[in-house]
Parts: C-alpha cells; sequence; structure tokens
C-alpha cells in the first residue's frame, strides 16, 4: 500500500487541477518499480494507493472491493457493508497517521498534546499517538 500526500510539491500543481493525480501517478510508480518481478513470479499485482486526504485511486477502490467481496464467503455479510466496513478500517488508520504528521508539526511549534479527538455520530474518539 503506497499514501501518497497530494500537497507535496511534486503533486501540488497537478492535484490542483485534476482531481486524484497524485493517486494515479502513485499506481503508475508502482507497476513501473515492479513489473519486473511481477513479471518474472507471472503473478498479478494490485497496487493499493491512497493519497493522505482520503481518495483512492480507482483501480485500489476495485481491488478492495474484490477483497471485500472475498471475505462475504467467510463472513456472510452483505457485500456493501463488508466494502463499507474495509474502508471504514482503512481511513481510520490513515486518520491516525495524518493526525500523528500534523501532531509532530505542531509539537515542534507550540508542544501540542499527544492525542487527536474525533466526534463520529454522537461518539468521541480520542486517538493516542
Amino acid at each position: 500500500m503506497s499514501v501518497r500526500n497530494s500537497l507535496q510539491a511534486s503533486y501540488i500543481l497537478q492535484s490542483a487541477t485534476e482531481p486524484g493525480a497524485a493517486a494515479a501517478g502513485g499506481v503508475s510508480e508502482k507497476i513501473a518499480k515492479y513489473e519486473r518481478e511481477v513479471i518474472s513470479a507471472r503473478c498479478d499485482f494490485y497496487p493499493l494507493v491512497v493519497v493522505t486526504l482520503g481518495l483512492w485511486a480507482p483501480s485500489s477502490l476495485e481491488t478492495l472491493k474484490i477483497a471485500a467481496r472475498r471475505t462475504v464467503l467467510t463472513t456472510g455479510t452483505s457485500v456493501s457493508r463488508a466494502i463499507l466496513y474495509l474502508l471504514q478500517q482503512l481511513s481510520f488508520t490513515l486518520w491516525k497517521y495524518n493526525a500523528r504528521l500534523l501532531l509532530d508539526r505542531l509539537s515542534v511549534c507550540t508542544g501540542a498534546v499527544a492525542f487527536v479527538r474525533l466526534r463520529v455520530g454522537i461518539k468521541n474518539i480520542y486517538i493516542y499517538i
């Protein structure tokens, strides 16, 4: 899995005019990087690329849908529920690491507290970093 920062200098101009440019670039880079190994191993390769602000590359979403459909076979839940659960888990992990990065930046300047409070529905979730 690869996480791309669309605010990074190398992506920001393209991301400003084309949403998902950083994710698409990440997929292309991953394919180019591992193409030789994939061909020699005669296997399929599905790069998972997400942008730090939450946008998934379209091919990555298709891969996640396939994975969710396969979990349905063992869990018995609906496909839509499995997809939502998988995306929620991955998104939560992304939020956690984004919060950690932001707090690292803030603590250099202000000595910020080492947790983040998220409001989800009626519940408060505290992420200690």
